[in-house]
């Protein structure tokens, strides 16, 4: 988390400032809903205990949802969405490793989502590979690279053995 220096007043939705709010905000979190990726800084405020997250409304209008009032299935099939959200979009995006708040002992967790079902397998990833978690989720091994012009078709013959 990073601190604002000065905090600043974060109101909620009848206008009243929100007290312990204002104070941090996060680097860019990536966040995926199947194919649609958006890479967004957060405040951080305190929050309601059955409350996990809370998108804001300047998020949601960049971000339209589809379908939500005919079903319960989420889509982001606007076109803007479907140019600017994709994996590929979200990647020149850098985030960095800070030592420092992993050792803080006053760094929180600010949550955490994981497509392991028995135990928690990402313990088991060695420490080098842990900056890329991110791309080790069923999630998002579950998409498929973006087309590109020069992608060639391979024509496979049946009953034939690879060479």
């Amino acid at each position: 988390m990073l601190k604002h220096d000065p905090a600043i007043c974060i109101e909620n939705y009848i206008g009243q400032e929100v007290k312990e709010a204002g104070i941090f905000y996060t680097k860019p979190l990536l966040l995926q809903h199947r194919r649609h990726f958006s890479r967004e800084a957060f405040e951080v405020t305190p929050m309601e205990p059955e409350v996990g997250i809370f998108l804001p409304f300047w998020w949601i209008s960049k971000h339209p949802l589809q379908g939500i009032w005919e079903s319960k299935e989420i889509r982001f099939n606007s076109p803007g969405c479907q140019e600017t959200c994709t994996q590929y979009e979200q990647v020149e995006f850098s985030l960095t490793w800070d030592e420092k708040v992993a050792q803080d002992p006053n760094a929180q967790i600010i949550g955490h989502i994981s497509a392991a079902t028995k135990g928690d397998a990402l313990t088991n990833v060695p420490g080098e590979f842990k900056p890329y978690l991110g791309i080790m989720s069923k999630e998002a091994a579950d998409v498929l690279p973006q087309y590109r012009p020069y992608d060639c078709k391979i024509e496979l013959k049946k009953g034939a053995t690879a060479p």
